[in-house]
């Protein structure tokens, strides 16, 4: 079960742009945060690695995620709700 979490890096500034594009073109799933941070797998870390891009791992308690759901949405969510609770009344 513990083999399909994510790793979370940062990306070295100066390799950045690279680095973001040969994480896009894998394949895989690649979670992308503010700073330079990727939520990636070990396939992405040795495909670094192979590049030679620099990167460091970070400790996944210190990696801030966004919120799921900004006001906008969370008012879109809460409208549509209620329209589905008025329909079933």
């Amino acid at each position: 079960m513990g083999e399909h979490l994510m790793i979370y890096i940062q990306i070295a500034r100066n390799d950045n742009a690279v680095g973001f594009v040969t994480l896009a073109k894998s394949g895989p799933p690649v979670l992308c945060l503010p700073n330079d941070i990727y939520g990636v797998s070990p396939e992405h870390l040795e495909l670094l690695k192979r590049k030679h891009i620099r990167f460091k791992e970070l400790e996944a308690n210190t990696v801030r995620l966004p919120r799921p759901h900004d006001e906008k949405i969370r008012h879109l969510l809460t409208a549509e709700i209620q329209r589905c609770q008025q329909r079933r009344a």
